[in-house]
């Protein structure tokens, strides 16, 4: 896959598990801007560009635009260490601010439902996390109609707090 598709996807999963309680915590931006800031995660990428155009599909889309992330990642071929990034990312973001939501939860396991990984090389790199391993959730159990219910369900962030997300552009 080609590298910025990829870090455009990470991104995607970082705005999306921002979003996933509700509510958008300046901890969350915090981390995010970090991320950029600190790792390679997004380098290369304008995200002031993808934050408008996430901002604008939410506005267009509501929680669809979750479903379409959950989408690509089932239909795209990624490889262990994309998949152990996007874990990773997903859990900083929701740490982030040091309450995890019961959507929170949802959110990321259905992501992990997406993903190829063995239980034990997410225990490897992670530790035994509660928020992954909850029975409700266990990946053998998700279905496509808890996802859809899971969308149908959400309580999205009011457009404002998505549009106060500042993320400067990058000097290239």
């Amino acid at each position: 896959m080609d590298k910025n598709k990829f870090k455009k996807i990470l991104f995607k999963v970082a705005f999306c598990a921002m979003a996933s309680d509700g509510e958008i915590q300046k901890e969350e931006i915090e981390e995010l801007k970090y991320m950029d800031k600190n790792t390679s995660y997004f380098a290369d990428i304008d995200l002031s560009d993808e934050l408008k155009q996430l901002v604008d599909d939410f506005k267009n889309k509501g929680a669809k635009v979750i479903e379409e992330l959950f989408e690509l990642l089932r239909t795209t071929k990624l490889n262990p260490v994309q998949e152990l990034l996007i874990l990773e990312v997903a859990l900083r973001i929701i740490n982030a601010d040091n309450v995890i939501d019961e959507n929170e939860i949802k959110f990321v396991n259905f992501l992990r439902s997406k993903l190829e990984l063995y239980d034990e090389i997410i225990i490897d790199r992670f530790g035994d996390l509660d928020i992954l391993y909850t029975s409700e959730y266990s990946k053998n159990k998700l279905t496509l109609k808890d996802e859809k219910d899971f969308t149908a369900n959400i309580e999205l962030p009011s457009i404002s707090n998505l549009e106060d997300i500042i993320i400067e552009k990058k000097e290239q």
